[in-house]
């Protein structure tokens, strides 16, 4: 059972990093630079808009309500709790991709795309949870800000 254990955490982890501020700032200069290489420079601004207008609205409400985390969590993080900003970062720069794969022409690897991003992004919440750092109520809400963020992009493009 500790084996199970640990493998689950390394598992729950190496997911929750995907979610986290570093790889996420990565993966958002990657897809920016590769949209203007692509020569979809309109598509860079409401990107940008939507990870830092949500890491910003996290931020500030993190500071502002200064909630504290779960007691027994399985590392220790030193922010507030509430919401969870790995949730609003997976839904605003994975979503983000989601909607633009999904609207954009067929590929034979879209479908695939779709569900990796769509799978990729309810993961980062669970392991949030998982790893005891969160409330349900914090991922959640999370989310709501990256979607909230989504659809101001989405009207940044029209």
């Amino acid at each position: 059972m500790q084996n199970t254990q640990t493998i689950l955490d390394f598992i729950f982890l190496t997911i929750t990093y995907s979610g986290g501020y570093l790889v996420v700032s990565i993966v958002t200069i990657l897809t920016a630079l590769s949209f203007v290489l692509h020569k979809h420079s309109k598509r860079v601004m409401p990107l940008l808009a939507t990870v830092a207008g949500s890491a910003i609205t996290v931020w500030v409400m993190k500071h502002v309500i200064d909630a504290p985390r779960p007691p027994s969590a399985l590392y220790l993080e030193s922010s507030p709790s509430f919401p969870s900003g790995h949730a609003a970062l997976a839904m605003a720069l994975y979503g983000f991709l989601f909607l633009t794969i999904y609207k954009h022409e067929k590929h034979h690897l879209q479908n695939k795309s779709l569900v990796l991003l769509g799978l990729l992004t309810i993961a980062i919440g669970a392991s949030r949870l998982y790893l005891g750092v969160h409330y349900i109520s914090d991922v959640l809400v999370g989310y709501v800000i990256g979607l909230i963020w989504l659809f101001i992009a989405n009207k940044m493009k029209k």
